[in-house]
């Protein structure tokens, strides 16, 4: 189902990586911005000079991929109801299957996202990024503390490793 969506929203909610994705109904994308922001500033203090650029091109990247595909999104919405219009005046009508908005097939991109993401994973992600930010504003002690002993390369190294040992698992050919 395709729903109207305003691209000035979007644009706003774009502001925060990955909200602008999740009212587009691109959830998996969205939470995938955001939990890359959000490794990416938990790092900032362990290699200030490379995450901080890797926030900036992400939140650049986010933010011009939701515009894009809002545009996309009220193109498709206009063209829907084009056809609707069309087929409601002539019941035999049959829409071109190989033409898109300019009489042209654009570059693949779906109706409308229906993305398989659990709620649960959507639920988790949010405790998580709950529970960091408390420990952080409730006991910046403790952060301080995380901070000093380096956890952010402690938990981007085991990420990678665990990462690798998933895609080793995962495409075992033996």
């Amino acid at each position: 189902m395709l729903l109207k969506k305003r691209r000035w929203l979007t644009f706003m909610l774009a502001m925060v990586p990955g909200v602008g994705h999740l009212y587009l109904g691109f959830k998996k994308l969205g939470m995938q911005f955001m939990v890359g922001a959000f490794l990416c500033i938990i790092f900032i203090p362990s290699m200030p000079s490379v995450f901080s650029f890797a926030l900036a091109a992400l939140w650049f990247y986010q933010l011009f991929d939701a515009l894009q595909k809002a545009t996309w999104n009220k193109l498709m919405f206009k063209e829907r109801e084009r056809t609707m219009f069309y087929q409601q005046q002539d019941p035999f009508y049959q829409p071109d299957p190989y033409a898109g908005p300019w009489g042209l097939n654009p570059p693949g991109m779906p109706d409308y996202p229906q993305d398989p993401i659990s709620p649960v994973w959507v639920g988790g992600g949010c405790i998580l990024a709950g529970t960091m930010l408390l420990i952080i504003t409730v006991f910046p002690g403790l952060w301080e503390f995380l901070t000093d002993i380096n956890i952010g390369t402690i938990l981007l190294a085991s990420g990678l490793i665990g990462y690798g040992f998933y895609m080793l698992r995962k495409n075992a050919r033996f």
